[in-house]
């Protein structure tokens, strides 16, 4: 068995924990989004959901990016268009919906 430098280790476990974090945020707040009746509160949980999955997509794609360069694999895949594109689409999206929260909210 190989020794995990405590680095490594702590920088795997942040994107881990992040990701689950994320996750559960996005799945209890798309529960809020689907049981609220205000449209208001429904935009809300919406965007956070939304964001909380674009966190939990980023931060999975961060750790297995991470772990192919600490095990000497190939990266490439991970630069490729679509694969780039697909991990930040998420985060955009709940961006976006944030930013729409916000500006209507404005006088």
């Amino acid at each position: 068995m190989r020794r995990v430098d405590p680095a490594y280790g702590i920088i795997f476990a942040t994107d881990g924990a992040t990701a689950a974090a994320g996750a559960f945020n996005a799945a209890w707040l798309g529960g809020r989004w689907l049981g609220t009746v205000s449209r208001g509160r429904r935009l809300a949980a919406l965007s956070l959901a939304v964001l909380n999955g674009g966190i939990a997509v980023q931060a999975v794609f961060e750790q297995a990016l991470f772990s192919a360069h600490r095990f000497g694999l190939t990266t490439a895949p991970f630069f490729a268009s679509g694969a780039w594109l697909a991990s930040r689409l998420p985060l955009l999206a709940g961006t976006l919906l944030l930013a729409m929260l916000i500006l209507r909210r404005r006088p």
